[in-house]
């Protein structure tokens, strides 16, 4: 999945666990976050949540 093309973009996501994720989307590549993959942040009205590549189901631009 390339994530960076969601980089400040209004997405719907859906994580593995069936949640839903609406809000602004900011990439995040594995070596600034220091994590072994890459990741989106999804700025939603309650704040900020970090949101793995492998934990994406699907991705909406909105």
């Amino acid at each position: 999945m390339e994530l960076l093309k969601y980089n400040n973009k209004r997405v719907k996501l859906i994580d593995t666990d069936e949640k839903i994720w609406l809000g602004m989307a900011y990439y995040s590549d594995a070596d600034s976050n220091e994590t072994d993959e890459d990741v989106l942040i999804v700025k939603t009205k309650t704040g900020y949540t970090e949101i793995l590549e492998s934990d994406i189901k699907s991705i909406e631009v909105l």
